[in-house]
């Protein structure tokens, strides 16, 4: 047995569990074991199996373990044996599930991401809601005890107070006990429920307002009652607000009828008075909010400080007053909300640029506004900021910082809202809270001064102090702040969301969070607290996902796991300049799991890659390096080392590794940057191309071979490889070195037998091209001293002695060469020197006439060689002789242009295979050059004469084109010369004539006579007589007798015809239309193989379909000469046409097929249908009846006919009787309308004469005629007549006298005048706007008005040019557009 077989064995006693004599007494036949060709191998079996657990890890469960496998395996084991039916199934299914595994090991495994960008933060709670549950209990427990009532009111200044139902107010101090209890229930039944309160600054003294419109001043320290301020509100209305300013002597409040008063303390002879004033009346307007600026003790130097500002909110506008030195409003906007939704003010000062000024927050509805109070210049100034409107309705606004609002809307819900970008950062839902009004509780009589306007007023439960807001509830009290920063990182913490914690984290480090608060204001301090938190969640992080990886299972799953959480933590190290976290920490948590070690590695490449990350510790980098080389992956260690410190890694084993994989930028980089040595990858990598075996990949060989050319490029211009530049220092050793390693003899690591200067040599036959622009390159830049001249002279003489003396290079490759070297010796100024004779040989090289191969090479070579000077070296006579017997046919036209023989170019493109379809586009370019002399143009003419058949078979359109456009004089010599080529002459004139050609060419071609029409007519008849009919539409060069006797001689009938109908020959034309049609009828009827034999298609559809377009042109034939004939010739054209088809077998011969019969009938319907419109149907009718054909026994035939006919007549006759109908109702409701507008009274407007002014009814004598117009001026008879008399001379019209401008002189339109000056047509605005009175005088116009309004003559024309007979001209009804073309119904249906 061999050593395989017993592997073999050895691997089967593992995996099946029993020893070796156990398995040689199975017998295959009894356990019925099929017999295998060649017997598995160990690696196959393990392949197999993996393939398996590929196709099915999809669906395992998450807890799948190798211990359920095996209890799977006893139990089925243990069951009975299957039926052979289950064992057919088994093995369907295992045949389908090895196709399954080849499927899915065709799928490449899904892309990770290993530079993931940080999550979205979703769900981030910002506030924190606290419910003061010691307050809340001693409420109850004091409202109980004491009979006090419910809450009413709030104020919070570091204490709490809560005013009740009863009139008490309790005191909690900071940690909430119950200080003091004030009032008693006789305050309670005496003033009503405690409706509003206001601590001042320091907290020491308190207003306490009632419902019945007392207010009452305490001493919070000792409990004492200070004043009791009465008589300010009026009777009947409570107090809403009172509020204490900066001045501790002045307060604020509001009642609930919209008064404003100010309040001031005062003490005078030891005795605590007050005095009021009313800021504002309800009167003028109802106020129903009002908020005083407070300023901290740090702004107390503000110049708004001595200002005492006071903010409120009307029914209409939102006021801004100063209360001192007098009161004044400073600013004042309406309101753009409903009065009904409830208004809110909150002050707060916010810092703009260097100065802190003070910024209201105004809601109401849905919108919330902010205003800047600016004093610049000693003046206020108020200033918007910004507008933002929400989806929910506003009851009431605080502010939490200076950057976030905190707003509360009518269902209770906390909003969280940025005041830069208006966005809602969280929603808080305010559970069984129940915000408490003041007048929630009202007592007896008290409800009538309760109004619906302040029924969700919850000012007095909404307290905001110290960045926290207090909300007080029927049975809560809660305090709504802020989280800090560490607090919300906890938050997700809790709920172990490491990934949402960790991008919240940066955005507290780069300062885009919204709400932070907790940070300090220092950046550099900031990100060091926000980076040490973030170390605390990665390890957290990272020993979360170590925990949650699956013990047990496959490679897969647990690569999946590791790639969804430490790319993560990858990127949060970087992004927080924590390397030195990652590589000790992270890494040692991670270096006893191999999976999550190398999931780390990978995820390290883009970092590495865009240069993030430079720095590796050296015992990390050399792991990584071992964890890229077991997987495979080199090709990125290669692109990732150069980004590296060179000082972190271990140069044996990159060195070693890149040598074993052609790791190419690895091994150049430890060479160039540790061990500052520039030439040792070149002679190692151009060796390994040198001794390359044939077994070596060509795409290895490829990218070695670019890699080295570029490092060459980059060493010989001062740039280091693969990126940045060499330090100044380095620059001159290291074009020194390169240079002499690639001018070096003989190499140590390369066969002597191929040559000298190896190097050199294998880089040539790599890529010459590519090697020599690399040289050029370094030419460029090398100075120009002594040395470097020498230098560039050697290398030229060792490229000419490597190539010359050798038989392994192309033709391609010497050219390439021999191109440089002309380069160069341009460039040289007599500094390089090369022997002339060396360029004849590579032209006899090239220009060989015995090598036939690379032909299309050798002549791009020397073209090249030419073009890049090297024609200086070459004799022209001698460079043409050899070009051309070798048909290099580019060199020629080289040469040619050089000696500017452009007649040249003709045969040498007609010569060249490979350009010969480019010729005509390229003489076009040439003729239209505007270079050609006078003799030039003319031997190129010359050239183009010569070579025109070849020219035409290349492009009939293209040359007749060329010679339309540029020798136009010469166009009769060539159809002198092509008369004798029938088909060349066709060529010729197709191109110019071709009626297909769009833009049709004959509008560039108006030189040629009709001789050379009527010839193209002629050829076209022969050739395409299909295209006769188009030519004969296009052109008019022709003429009538000639074209008719050419279409004649070759029978084209479709232009007969149209000629016939341009000569007037209407008949004429209709006998050659019909003559066709019967032709394609009978061609119809004949047999297939008749058809067959005379080349006709023998398909009766396509047949129908040619005779039924021809029989639409006869229609249309017929319709467009029936307009100009009388009725008599329009029945010679209609009534031949109809009798063909009433009778087709009169005029055809043969017997009808049904389908023709068909098609027949429906022709005749068609025939029918059109000639209605131009014959009467009774004469269409009279004619089927006399038709001899259906005299006798036909009257089915034509049944369905006269029905049609019939219902057409009846449709007509219904028509007009409808019409007239409609006529005469339009006719006589505008005589009656114009009737009743005649007969209408006038009634004067004044009772005054327009011309003398006095009374019209104290005339001269009794008697006196007077003169009325429809204007309503009136005047005497005679007053008029002299006034009219005096600027006419005669009166011919009576006009009113007032209605005409006084500076013009007025005459009537008479036809006389408007003859003579046609300009008096035009309407005036004075007539315009008596026009519309007069059109306004009638309901609407009438239907026979408007269509003698659109026969008129359009506006557009000249109403100068028309006289008197403006009615006569034609009108749009008359156009064909403006026709109601009213169609019969069809004849048959």
């Amino acid at each position: 047995m061999s050593e395989n077989e017993i592997e073999g064995v050895r691997s089967s006693e593992l995996f099946l569990g029993i020893s070796l004599p156990e398995a040689e007494e199975l017998d295959d036949q009894e356990f019925d074991i099929p017999q295998v060709e060649t017997a598995p191998t160990l690696e196959s079996i393990l392949n197999e199996d993996s393939l398996l657990e590929a196709e099915n890890s999809s669906f395992q469960p998450e807890d799948f373990t190798l211990s359920m496998l095996e209890t799977e395996e006893l139990e089925d084991s243990s069951g009975e044996q299957q039926q052979p039916l289950q064992e057919e199934e088994e093995e369907e299914e295992v045949e389908d599930q090895e196709v399954q595994e080849e499927t899915a090991a065709s799928i490449p495994a899904l892309q990770w991401i290993k530079d993931p960008p940080l999550p979205v933060v979703e769900q981030d709670a910002v506030l924190d809601c606290v419910t003061l549950k010691g307050i809340s209990a001693q409420i109850l427990s004091a409202v109980g005890r004491v009979e006090g009532g419910g809450p009413t009111a709030m104020a919070v200044c570091g204490i709490i107070a809560v005013g009740t139902s009863t009139g008490q107010l309790l005191i909690f101090d900071h940690s909430q006990v119950l200080k003091l209890c004030l009032g008693s229930l006789n305050f309670g039944a005496q003033y009503g429920p405690i409706s509003a309160l206001g601590f001042n600054n320091d907290g020491t003294r308190i207003l306490c307002g009632f419902l019945r419109g007392q207010i009452l001043q305490w001493d919070v320290e000792s409990g004492k009652l200070l004043r009791t301020i009465a008589n300010v509100i009026p009777a009947g209305n409570s107090v809403v607000t009172v509020k204490f300013t900066d001045d501790p002597t002045v307060a604020v409040c509001n009642d609930s009828a919209g008064s404003v008063f100010e309040l001031h303390l005062k003490r005078s002879l030891g005795v605590k008075t007050w005095d009021s004033h009313c800021l504002f009346n309800s009167e003028k307007g109802k106020v129903r909010c009002v908020e005083p600026l407070h300023l901290r003790e740090e702004f107390s130097g503000h110049p708004v400080a001595q200002l005492l500002l006071l903010a409120m909110v009307s029914l209409r506008k939102l006021l801004i007053v100063c209360q001192k030195p007098q009161p004044r409003v400073i600013h004042a906007s309406p309101l753009k909300a409903h009065g009904a939704c409830v208004p809110s003010l909150s002050w707060h000062f916010l810092r703009f640029g260097g100065s802190t000024d003070p910024v209201l927050a105004f809601c109401q509805g849905s919108c919330m506004s902010l205003y800047h109070v600016k004093f610049a210049n000693e003046m206020l100034s108020v200033i918007k900021l910004k507008e933002f409107n929400f989806h929910f309705e506003i009851v009431d606004c605080k502010w939490l910082r200076p950057s976030t609002l905190l707003l509360v809307d009518n269902g209770e819900r906390l909003h969280v809202v940025d005041r830069q970008s208006g966005e809602d950062l969280q929603q808080m839902e305010m559970e069984n809270m129940q915000l408490v009004s003041a007048f929630a509780h009202p007592s007896g009589g008290d409800s009538a001064a309760v109004t619906a306007d302040y029924k969700r007023v919850a000012y007095q439960s909404v307290c905001a102090y110290g960045g926290q807001v207090t909300f007080l509830g029927t049975k809560s009290v809660r305090v709504v702040s802020l989280k800090t920063w560490e607090e919300r990182l906890d938050c997700f913490i809790r709920e172990e969301r490491y990934e949402e914690a960790l991008a919240l984290a940066w955005k507290f480090s780069e300062g885009s969070a919204r709400a932070a608060v907790g940070l300090p204001g220092d950046k550099e301090m900031k990100k060091a607290m926000v980076a040490n938190k973030a170390v605390e969640l990665l390890l957290a992080y990272v020993d979360l996902s170590l925990r949650r990886c699956p013990e047990q299972g496959k490679l897969q799953v647990m690569e999946e796991h590791f790639q969804k959480t430490i790319p993560l933590c990858v990127t949060c190290c970087i992004k927080f300049n924590k390397m030195e976290v990652l590589f000790s920490e992270v890494y040692e948590k991670l270096i006893h799991h191999a999976v999550a070690l190398g999931v780390l590695f990978e995820c390290l490449q883009p970092h590495i890659s865009a240069g993030r990350l430079t720095s590796i510790p050296p015992l990390v980098m050399k792991d990584m390096v071992g964890h890229y080389e077991d997987q495979g992956m080199t090709e990125i260690l290669d692109d990732l080392i150069p980004h590296l410190d060179v000082m972190t890694l271990d140069f044996h084993q990159v060195v070693s590794l890149s040598r074993q994989h052609k790791l190419c930028d690895a091994l150049i980089f430890v060479f160039n940057k540790g061990m500052n040595d520039y030439v040792t990858p070149i002679e190692e990598m151009v060796g390994g191309m040198a001794s390359a075996s044939p077994g070596v990949k060509p795409d290895e060989q490829v990218m070695v071979g670019n890699k080295i050319l570029v490092y060459i490029s980059c060493c010989l211009t001062g740039q280091a490889y693969p990126f940045g530049v060499l330090p100044d220092s380095m620059v001159q050793t290291v074009k020194t070195q390169v240079f002499t390693c690639l001018t070096s003899v003989q190499a140590k690591d390369i066969e002597g037998s191929k040559g000298p200067y190896p190097f050199i040599r294998t880089l040539l036959q790599y890529n010459t091209r590519e090697f020599l622009n690399v040289l050029a390159l370094a030419f460029e830049d090398v100075d120009q001293d002594q040395q470097a001249i020498e230098f560039r002279q050697r290398i030229i003489d060792i490229l000419l002695q490597v190539m010359l003396e050798s038989t392994d290079f192309s033709p391609s490759q010497i050219g390439s060469l021999f191109t440089f070297l002309a380069r160069q010796l341009a460039k040289a100024e007599d500094t390089l020197f090369v022997n002339r004779q060396l360029f004849h040989q590579a032209l006899h090289f090239l220009c060989n006439p015995e090598d036939t191969t690379q032909h299309a090479e050798r002549q791009q070579a020397l073209l090249e060689l030419l073009q890049a000077g090297g024609d200086a070296y070459f004799e022209e006579t001698k460079l043409l002789s050899m070009a051309e017997a070798v048909q290099f046919y580019q060199v020629c036209e080289f040469v040619y242009k050089q000696r500017r023989l452009y007649h040249k170019f003709v045969t040498c493109y007609l010569k060249n295979p490979a350009r010969k379809d480019q010729a005509l586009e390229y003489l076009d370019i040439i003729i239209t050059s505007s270079e050609l002399t006078e003799e030039e143009r003319f031997l190129f003419q010359n050239e183009v004469f010569c070579n025109l058949q070849e020219l035409l078979a290349l492009g009939a359109r293209q040359t007749a084109s060329l010679i339309l456009h540029h020798f136009q004089d010469s166009i009769p010599l060539v159809l002198e010369t092509l008369q004798q080529n029938t088909k060349l002459l066709f060529e010729f004139l197709h191109g110019v004539f071709n009626p297909r050609v769009e833009p049709w060419p004959f509008r560039e071609a108006s030189c040629l006579g009709h001789d050379c029409h009527e010839r193209y007519l002629e050829l076209l008849c022969q050739n395409h007589p299909s295209l006769a009919l188009d030519f004969l539409k296009l052109s008019d060069m022709y003429r009538l007798e000639e074209a008719v006797e050419i279409t004649q001689r070759y029978q084209v009938y479709e232009a007969l015809a149209y000629l016939l109908e341009r000569q007037g020959d209407t008949q004429g034309a209709f006998s050659v239309l019909m003559e066709s049609l019967k032709l394609s009828l009978q061609t119809a009827l004949l047999p297939s193989s008749t058809a067959e034999t005379e080349g006709i298609p023998c398909e009766g559809h396509d047949l129908l379909q040619a005779v039924h377009s021809l029989l639409l042109e006869i229609i249309a034939f017929c319709q467009r000469t029936s307009g100009t004939l009388d009725s008599k010739q329009r029945q010679d054209l209609w009534f031949p046409l109809m009798d063909f088809l009433m009778s087709p077998s009169a005029h055809l011969q043969g017997s009808l097929s049904d389908e023709v019969e068909r098609g027949i009938k429906d022709f005749t319907k068609e025939v029918l249908e059109s000639m209605t419109t131009y014959i009467p149907l009774m004469d269409i009718l009279q004619r089927l009846m006399q038709d001899p054909v259906y005299s006798v026994g036909k009257y089915g035939d034509i049944k369905t006919l006269i029905c049609g006919i019939l219902d057409a007549y009846i449709y007509e006759k219904t028509l007009l009787e409808a019409t007239s109908s409609l006529l005469s109702q339009d006719l006589h409701w505008s005589l009656c309308s114009l009737r009743a507008a005649v007969t209408r009274g006038l009634a004067p407007v004044h009772k005054r004469c327009g011309v003398c002014m006095q009374q019209y009814s104290r005339a001269a004598g009794m008697g006196a005629r007077v003169v009325l117009f429809s204007c309503g001026h009136i005047y005497h008879y005679t007053c008029l007549h002299s006034s009219l008399s005096q600027q006419e001379g005669q009166v011919e019209q009576w006009a009113c006298y007032k209605c005409q401008a006084p500076n013009k002189n007025w005459t009537p339109i008479t036809p006389k005048r408007a003859a003579q000056d046609p300009q008096c047509l035009e309407l005036g605005q004075g007539q315009i706007a008596a026009s519309d009175c007069l059109i306004r005088a009638f309901k609407n116009p009438s239907r026979i008005s408007i269509l003698m309004d659109v026969t008129r003559q359009p506006s557009s024309v000249d109403s100068s040019k028309l006289g008197t007979d403006i009615f006569r001209h034609s009108g749009i009804l008359e156009s064909a557009e403006f026709k109601l073309n009213l169609a019969p119904p069809p004849l048959i249906d």
